[in-house]
């Protein structure tokens, strides 16, 4: 800014502070696009059936896509302990009293679902189905 008039020297500072507040509306507006977009995402459920410490329904795999709102509705014909890796969720299903597992998808992956105990004298850390996350 050597040699420039006052005026210049004006107008520079006021051109750099309007930058500053575009690039940094900007960057606030960019932060909150993935908060909108992921409340308007309807919440996704997904009914599951153990019988006889096998999944009976849906397939072996549930497929969703990052920011997806999920809700895991299982149901057992015996007590279970249920992990969902890679989102660190436990769970404990009782038979007849279905259980919830509530999150948003934000990660993408594969990841297990194990059972960690079963009713009588039965454990377990074998994947009984898999949970994997598309990015988008």
């Amino acid at each position: 800014m050597l040699g420039l008039s006052p005026r210049k020297k004006k107008i520079n500072v006021f051109r750099r502070i309007w930058l500053f507040l575009i690039i940094a509306g900007s960057l606030t507006i960019y932060g909150l696009v993935p908060t909108v977009s992921a409340q308007n995402n309807p919440r996704r459920i997904i009914e599951i059936r153990i019988e006889g410490r096998t999944v009976v329904a849906p397939t072996n795999t549930i497929k969703m896509n990052e920011g997806d709102l999920v809700e895991l509705h299982w149901t057992s014909d015996e007590y279970v302990e249920l992990h969902l890796h890679g989102y660190d969720m436990k769970l404990t299903v009782l038979p007849g009293k279905p259980g919830i597992m509530a999150f948003e998808a934000f990660a993408s992956g594969r990841f297990p679902i194990t059972s960690h105990a079963w009713g009588k004298g039965g454990h377990g850390h074998d994947a009984i189905m898999y949970f994997e996350v598309y990015p988008q």
